[in-house]
């Protein structure tokens, strides 16, 4: 007891000493007391105790007043009874003091960081900045310390687990909008971020939450950590596609000075001749980039970059319609030299993500642009027949009738019975319908005429019951596209007549050895029912190009019916 107030005095005086800054100033020794610890009786002391010199020598005088009382426990002997639980509890104010201090220090030390981002080479395959690598050693030692910690209770961890994965994903931010050079860097921090899952024992935690809380504590704890991860993720990259777009468009400038170069080339000169300026800058900037970019990142930049040919091809193709065939055999040439170039032997980009999107309007836009006018008039007929094949209901109505084939007189029999739920047309409610039967494409059929119903006044339910007869000859109904067409007409009196609605057939569901001819076996025949469709061909791709080849008669003819049947269609 002696000892423990010597100390108290010998501290008293060291800290008197140090606050006034010399010894000058320390506070005197006034004398202790020695109680010996067996003396002291069960009712404790209330006395004063005369206070004792340090040595023979001193000097000292005076009582100090002291009320004391030993109490004393018997210790159980099991050890279970001695462990202390629940003491990390004592900690947790701390803690959370420490991932303040976490989050205030690491934002300043990841800005200084980007302002003195320079490039690192730490080993030869490195190719991300400085500050990449300040950033994800700043939190390798927060997760680290973490690991040291070892805080015992899982469950209760989880707070802890969500502000460090908070803290690590927060400070991304300064990190992706201040370096604008850091592609790479944004792709390395982006990949340690992955690691933080196994890094902090997610699973862990989610496992301790599930035993405390049930179920719903797990998917607690899975649904914040992981929406804190993946709004980090979608955010770096955000960032990245912002550089990546960056990066491709200083190279418009040069991309369109060679797409133009083939787009004027003349006719004469070899195909290659026209795109080997293009390969060659892409060449070149391929070395450029395979240095200086991670395979990911020189990934995303080259599908980047070949959707911006794309586009470019696209627009360049869609702004001469009309031109020669040969204009675009080229560009269909430099397509199929790009995806080789892009593609590089399975090097490159997958040859399922090269042919996709962009890629498959353009092939198709060049594909018809080559074709004669016929065979986009029948491309035409084709896209129709194939749209009526699933068309299993309509609000313009429908269409009942039979058809039958007599070989040997080559002679197809049309009987139209009658329709159903026309759409209105005229101010009472009601239409005048009529239908126009004719056999399609015209220059299949040059000598065939089309032919049409007698006008039923004031219904939109008419019945027809009326037979036509057409001559096609089996080169005709053999033809992929032969079919036909029934055009369901408002008539008007006064003005031009209303289009109601089509439906097409096509001859081979009639016209095939076997099938019963215009006999009265024929006549037993299940009607045919086609549903009406209503479409503008002017939104069709096809409508355009033969729109734009102003010097082919048949061409502008086609053109000219359909742009009849429209502007009825816009005068209802």
């Amino acid at each position: 007891m002696g000892r423990y107030f010597k100390q108290i005095a010998k501290s008293v005086r060291a800290n008197g000493a140090a606050a006034s800054g010399s010894e000058e100033n320390a506070d005197d020794f006034l004398g202790c007391i020695n109680i010996p610890l067996n003396e002291i009786p069960v009712v404790g002391y209330d006395k004063w105790f005369k206070l004792e010199p340090r040595s023979s020598a001193s000097k000292v005088q005076g009582e100090c007043h002291l009320i004391l009382r030993l109490f004393t426990t018997q210790v159980p002997l099991d050890t279970k009874m001695l462990a202390l639980t629940g003491y990390h509890n004592w900690f947790k104010t701390s803690i959370h003091k420490w991932l303040q201090i976490v989050h205030e220090r690491s934002t300043d030390r990841i800005r200084k960081a980007v302002e003195m981002d320079q490039l690192e080479q730490i080993q030869s395959q490195t190719k991300h900045s400085s500050s990449a690598v300040d950033v994800t050693t700043c939190f390798s030692q927060v997760r680290e310390f973490w690991a040291q910690l070892a805080w015992p209770d899982s469950a209760g961890a989880f707070i802890f687990i969500t502000r460090l994965t908070d803290v690590s994903a927060s400070k991304l931010h300064f990190h992706k909008h201040a370096v604008c050079v850091a592609l790479n860097s944004t792709e390395h921090v982006r990949v340690y971020l992955g690691g933080l899952p196994r890094e902090l024992d997610w699973r862990g935690v989610e496992q301790a939450m599930e035993e405390s809380c049930g179920l719903e504590g797990k998917e607690q704890v899975n649904k914040s950590l992981n929406g804190q991860l993946y709004n980090a993720d979608i955010d770096l990259q955000r960032a990245a596609k912002r550089l990546i777009t960056h990066l491709t468009d200083r190279m418009l400038p040069e991309l369109r000075r060679c797409i133009q170069h083939i787009s004027l080339s003349p006719d004469s000169i070899n195909t290659d001749e026209a795109v080997a300026p293009l390969m060659k800058y892409l060449d070149d900037t391929l070395v450029i980039l395979n240095e200086s970019l991670v395979k990911e990142n020189l990934t995303r930049v080259l599908q980047s970059l070949w959707e911006v040919l794309l586009r470019m091809i696209l627009d360049t193709v869609g702004e001469n319609r009309g031109v020669q065939v040969e204009f675009y055999s080229r560009f269909q040439y430099t397509v199929e030299t790009l995806v080789r170039f892009f593609h590089a032997d399975g090097e490159g980009l997958l040859l399922e993500d090269l042919k996709s999107g962009d890629y498959k309007a353009l092939d198709e836009e060049l594909r018809l642009n080559k074709c004669s006018s016929f065979e986009l008039i029948e491309q035409y007929v084709l896209e129709k027949i194939s749209q009526q094949r699933i068309l299993k209901h309509s609000r313009f109505g429908r269409i009942s009738l039979k058809c039958y084939y007599d070989a040997p007189e080559q002679r197809l029999t049309v009987e139209i019975l009658h329709a159903a739920d026309l759409i209105a047309l005229d101010a009472n409610g009601l239409s005048d319908p009529f239908v126009i039967v004719e056999l399609c494409p015209h220059h299949l059929f040059p000598t065939a005429r089309s032919q049409r119903t007698q006008v039923k006044l004031k219904t939109l339910h008419p019945v027809f019951d009326e037979l036509f007869y057409f001559h096609v000859s089996p080169e005709q109904y053999r033809h992929r596209c032969a079919c036909l067409t029934f055009t369901v007409m408002d008539y008007d009196w006064l003005s031009t007549n209303d289009f109601a609605g089509e439906a097409v057939a096509p001859l081979s569901d009639f016209c095939w050895p076997g099938r019963p001819s215009a006999t009265p076996a024929g006549k037993t025949l299940q009607p045919v029912i086609l549903h009406l469709s209503r479409q503008k061909p002017s939104e069709k791709p096809i409508m355009k190009m033969l729109e734009a080849r102003t010097g082919d008669r048949e061409a502008q003819e086609f053109v000219r019916k359909l742009k009849e049947i429209e502007k009825s269609m816009e005068e209802e």
